[in-house]
């Protein structure tokens, strides 16, 4: 398959064609995690040095007009309903073909509290993004100074992926390992957009597998989780499939972390 045909695919089922976002958009949700919990993991944390010459950016496999891109196009649509359709294809089934509203709910109080953490972490850890560091790297998507000025680590994109990689291995066990390894793709398709280092995707993926951890003892996790279970399990029985997953297939061939 051509690189234009993974990227058709990609505008049919996630709207990537559209001018792309900013990878992580304040949720307007509250998340499950308060203040304390919230501070309690900040503090944990703190960058891995980069690396050089460990970068996407390195690799032609994963430049400009590779089907690997134009999936990272996709990819950093982070926001329900539309970032549940990265788990179609492992889930055979088509979670945009009807509101998923406890679905929805679930996967925004999660990105709430990942949003959360990701910035408190940003605003202590500051490091320059690639594309700041070298103006002539291309990212992925159309972003303003701001955004190419703000902080790389962790990568927010990462933080919510492994999150939702979690999240969605809790609803369909059976599916748990590849589940999780989607929600790595989500995180590192923002070092493949030169966003983000790749030391920014492994430490965010560590982030967000505590913040998960850390939401699913919440008193008010589990009643969302069973409503989300019981939406998920009915989608699946649909016979639904998503057109994308062909292209999807062609661009994970090869990922690189």
């Amino acid at each position: 398959m051509k690189p234009a045909a993974a990227v058709l695919a990609a505008c049919l089922f996630l709207g990537a064609c559209a001018t792309a976002r900013p990878p992580l958009p304040a949720p307007i949700a509250r998340g499950y995690l308060d203040d304390v919990a919230l501070g309690q993991l900040a503090v944990a944390y703190v960058p891995t040095p980069v690396m050089p010459g460990n970068e996407p950016s390195d690799h032609a496999n994963f430049g400009p007009g590779t089907d690997r891109w134009w999936l990272a196009i996709a990819h950093a649509e982070l926001r329900p309903p539309e970032a549940a359709q990265h788990f179609d294809c492992i889930l055979g089934t088509r979670l945009a073909g009807k509101p998923r509203p406890a679905l929805s709910r679930v996967m925004n109080r999660l990105l709430a509290d990942a949003d959360a953490l990701t910035r408190r972490l940003a605003e202590s850890h500051p490091r320059q993004r690639p594309i700041a560091v070298d103006r002539t790297l291309q990212p992925c998507q159309r972003i303003n100074d701001a955004t190419r000025d703000s902080p790389s680590w962790p990568a927010g994109g990462a933080v919510a992926g492994a999150v939702y990689g979690e999240l969605f291995a809790q609803l369909a066990p059976d599916q748990a390992a590849l589940l999780r390894l989607r929600g790595l793709d989500i995180g590192f398709s923002r070092a493949v957009c030169r966003v983000n280092w790749m030391t920014d995707f492994h430490d965010g993926a560590e982030i967000g597998r505590a913040v998960y951890a850390r939401a699913a003892e919440t008193p008010a996790f589990a009643a969302d989780l069973a409503a989300a279970q019981a939406e998920l399990a009915a989608a699946r029985a649909e016979g639904l499939t998503n057109p994308g997953c062909a292209a999807e297939r062609q661009a994970l061939r090869r990922t690189g972390y």
